[in-house]
């Protein structure tokens, strides 16, 4: 099966929707041939990676980006939805010209994975799924507790989510395009494309010291060592975990927090720290290297990940790989995947501050030590067997094959 995959993220070594592609692509090529469309700054990335590996033989990428002055007015995060949404319309052009020479059984827009952004590969002929695509809605229960420029943003980015999905004429294109729509987010998505969607989940994660260094023993010394990881903003839930930890510590004498990361919120969140007379036991550590983050991760005990409208990201499998249990906020991917076998997702109640049922468990998992190990053996476990790469390209595969020969469920 000949497939063309749009992928505008594509990498190893970075984490996030890039490592997800690469991980995917490289199992579709096992079976198939597999043309993926990516970035033209991941050459370099790819060079190296298939220096320590092989590349597959039915694997083949395209490089293209958009001229030097788009890429210019980019830089960092600038503009970057703008960028994004122009590139895919490069993409269409790119890929129409490929395709006049190799005809595909099927098209997959695989990253990224916004469902109110359009496809480019929407706007050519043949049979193309959409996804993973979807978003989150954020829990009423934290938006009370946001500050107001917090609550503007998410307000914002709720109604450039509808004009996008409702008013753009190539996101629309998309979806009435998609012969299947894949999506973790079916409650949130658009009625109309309720026939179309199926449940499927991307984020998957790799049985490789370089993404995470299984624990030799699930005991925890003294000290219960916290761990937050990923950029420090409000939906992240890096001040949520910051302030659930600062009351936790009150009751709890010997337990630290480690903040991996950097963001907006950074200054605000060392000044909370400093001014807080438990604010030592708070280290922060920036934004740091891919077998940095490993190693913290093995040094820790639970890993706290308050985020809200988040998809399932890929640090929160590798800490439970590692074989540390989870704290997260109930009602997204994350606690969804965590449930109440993997650690614990912290139901948010009406008038109560989110920081106390987060601090409620870590509690818990203070007191409860055989509990803890048992959560944290529990998320090993689920990492391995129900999300890696393999199983999710299997099915990912079968749901391609099932496109091509008209019998998607």
């Amino acid at each position: 099966m000949k497939i063309l995959i749009s992928a505008y993220a594509c990498e190893t070594g970075r984490g996030g929707e890039g490592e997800i592609a690469w991980r995917i692509v490289l199992r579709l090529a096992e079976n198939n041939d597999v043309w993926v469309i990516t970035r033209a700054n991941l050459r370099s990335t790819h060079d190296e990676a298939f220096r320590n590996a092989p590349k597959p033989e039915r694997l083949h990428f395209i490089y293209f980006d958009l001229p030097w002055i788009f890429r210019f007015y980019k830089r960092g995060r600038r503009l970057f939805l703008l960028y994004y949404y122009f590139w895919q319309v490069g993409l269409a052009i790119r890929a129409a010209k490929i395709r006049r020479t190799t005809r595909f059984a099927v098209m997959l827009h695989l990253t990224g994975g916004m469902d109110w952004m359009p496809s480019g590969l929407a706007l050519l002929s043949g049979k193309f799924v959409w996804g993973p695509v979807g978003s989150e809605n954020t829990n009423p229960e934290i938006l009370k507790y946001l500050p107001l420029a917090s609550i503007f943003v998410d307000r914002l980015r709720l109604a450039v989510r509808w004009c996008m999905r409702n008013l753009d004429p190539l996101v629309r294109l998309t979806g009435f395009r998609a012969n299947v729509i894949l999506t973790h987010t079916i409650e949130t998505m658009p009625k109309r494309y309720s026939h179309k969607l199926r449940a499927f989940t991307q984020t998957g994660i790799e049985s490789s010291e370089l993404l995470a260094y299984p624990k030799d023993s699930y005991e925890r010394n003294m000290t219960l060592r916290l761990i937050f990881a990923g950029e420090l903003k409000d939906w992240k839930g890096g001040r949520l975990a910051l302030n659930a930890t600062l009351r936790f510590f009150e009751v709890e004498p010997v337990a630290t927090l480690r903040v991996i990361g950097d963001g907006p919120l950074r200054k605000e969140m060392e000044a909370i720290v400093k001014s807080h007379p438990q604010g030592r036991r708070v280290t922060f550590l920036g934004k740091l290297p891919m077998d940095r983050v490993v190693d913290e991760l093995h040094e820790g005990d639970v890993f706290l990940y308050p985020s809200y409208h988040h998809g399932l990201a890929t640090i929160v499998l590798q800490a439970m790989l590692t074989g540390l249990p989870i704290v997260c906020i109930e009602g997204d991917a994350i606690s969804r995947t965590i449930g109440s076998r993997a650690g614990i997702a912290v139901r948010l109640f009406k008038g109560v501050q989110p920081e106390v049922g987060l601090t409620e468990a870590l509690l818990w998992l203070a007191r409860n030590e055989a509990d803890r190990q048992r959560l944290a053996m529990a998320a090993r476990a689920i990492a391995v067997n129900e999300y890696n790469y393999n199983k999710l390209a299997k099915n990912l595969e079968a749901l391609l094959r099932a496109v091509v020969y008209n019998n998607a469920p």
